[in-house]
């Protein structure tokens, strides 16, 4: 009984460190491994800029630059048109600039051609924690700008925007993809087409999947996550999702696929004159976590101490300390069952 009711209590209390980004207050890290090497992006408060060692990141932003994004009211936060990307897709915001830049340094540092970029930039945002809108801010649906996305990671279309904006900053023709996939049931997903042929690339052979929009082939790029695992015939094999391989390739249907251009840039990112000083997104307020602890604490907690008084008990007679199983006290002899003995005994 005592086994169980630890378990539970370091099952919720452990809660948080098996979801989200690897973060801590004011700092967030990202590692990705390309072509056999790894990388690392490490964001901080502080004052802006973006430090390279190697293949090893530091960006640095204010942090009332990032509570401007928080601040920005939710109305159009939430899924009812997807035209409303326009306003997330911040190519003009000078960090993720200086962060797209920098990766454009290393690929050229490295030799990639453009095709063999776009995969290094896709397996960055790949490895940027997945995590479901509702988890993080008590939502169905709602849209993150890319800064947000950075710190805290999010979902299908968290992600796509923030690919979707660092390809355009460094001048790729992309557009996003909304559809339909039956996985589970039929769900919305968000994904990324971008319009490269190359096909010197060692990436070429992977240009699979396209779909076409004003006469231009978009190769599909799923921002999701690197890899997914499917059956097939000798077991398991893996599917890993470079530029042109969709989930189509792992066996999951798509429908209703539908072209979404991202060309009104209505807000273009930062504004001085809507800075504020502390705000919490919406949302995130009410934590569905605090609610079961407190829950727990009210219902278990309890019910835990009066296991372990149970599960030790002493002599009536004496006071020794006694095992559950015992029927006398070993003390005093004192009779503890719930019959007395026959006399004869």
């Amino acid at each position: 009984m005592k086994k169980i009711f630890v378990f539970l209590i370091l099952f919720l209390f452990l809660i948080p460190n098996f979801t989200g980004a690897q973060n801590y207050e004011g700092c967030t890290k990202h590692t990705w491994i390309f072509g056999a090497e790894e990388y690392s992006l490490e964001i901080h408060f502080g004052e802006g800029g973006i430090v390279r060692d190697g293949n090893n990141l530091q960006l640095f932003i204010p942090k009332l630059w990032y509570s401007h994004y928080q601040s920005l009211p939710g109305g159009f936060r939430i899924a009812s048109n997807f035209t409303y990307f326009q306003y997330f897709a911040t190519t003009e915001d000078p960090y993720l600039r200086e962060l797209a830049l920098m990766l454009h340094n290393i690929s050229k540092d490295k030799g990639f051609d453009n095709l063999t970029e776009a995969n290094f930039i896709l397996s960055f945002v790949q490895e940027v924690p997945y995590l479901e809108d509702y988890t993080a801010t008590g939502f169905l649906d709602y849209y993150k700008f890319p800064l947000e996305t950075l710190m805290k990671g999010g979902d299908c279309e968290d992600k796509s925007i923030l690919l979707y904006t660092l390809l355009h900053i460094l001048g790729y023709d992309a557009i996003l993809f909304v559809m339909e996939v039956h996985y589970f049931g039929v769900q919305g997903h968000v994904a990324v087409g971008l319009n490269i042929e190359n096909d010197e690339s060692p990436f070429s052979r992977f240009l699979k999947d396209y779909y076409t929009y004003r006469n231009k082939k978009y190769h599909y790029m799923e921002s999701t996550g690197a890899t997914s695992e499917v059956l097939g015939i000798g077991g398991f094999k893996t599917i890993h999702y470079y530029v042109g391989i969709s989930p189509e390739e792992a066996g999951i249907e798509i429908e209703n696929l539908t072209a979404v251009p991202v060309g009104n840039w209505h807000y273009e990112g930062y504004e001085p004159s809507l800075l504020v000083e502390e705000i919490n997104p919406p949302g995130e307020n009410f934590s569905w976590y605090v609610l079961l602890l407190t829950l727990f604490t009210l219902i278990f907690v309890p019910l835990f101490i009066s296991a372990c008084l149970r599960e030790k008990k002493h002599c009536p007679r004496c006071g020794y300390p006694l095992e559950k199983d015992y029927e006398y006290c070993p003390n005093c002899g004192y009779w503890l069952g719930y019959f007395k003995p026959p006399p004869f005994f």
